[in-house]
């Protein structure tokens, strides 16, 4: 592969990508604890207004704690999270494994190629 060929590649698909993941990354988290922290603290105040017979708003908090739980569970957010951050994180250590020519790019006959594999291989 010619060095321009991997410039090339490196610019429009890897850091396109490691961009893509790291987006999508803070998206997830923010989803997460925009869902996360309020059911937290409406869970712990139900049991408040319980005790002081407030029915209709115990009902309207629980029912409203149900939504936030399902829907944490059906999005998946702390898991897309996890997921997302992760494939950013190896896509980014493979350019740091390439640059240092350490682990596999040490022996590697063809780097660039090597590289290209591996990326590919970590975002499909």
């Amino acid at each position: 592969m010619k060095k321009t060929d991997f410039s090339k590649y490196v610019k429009e698909r890897y850091e396109n990508q490691v961009s893509w993941y790291d987006g999508r990354s803070i998206l997830y988290k923010r989803l997460n604890y925009a869902f996360q922290i309020p059911t937290i603290f409406i869970a712990a105040i139900i049991p408040i207004f319980a005790v002081l017979e407030q029915k209709w708003i115990t009902v309207i908090l629980s029912a409203t704690t149900a939504i936030l739980i399902g829907t944490l569970n059906f999005g998946k957010f702390e898991e897309q999270w996890h997921n997302y951050r992760s494939t950013c994180e190896a896509l980014r250590k493979e350019l740091y494994f390439y640059n240092a020519r350490i682990d596999e790019y040490r022996e590697a006959a063809e780097p660039e190629e090597l590289f290209v594999q591996r990326v590919e291989s970590i975002i499909s």
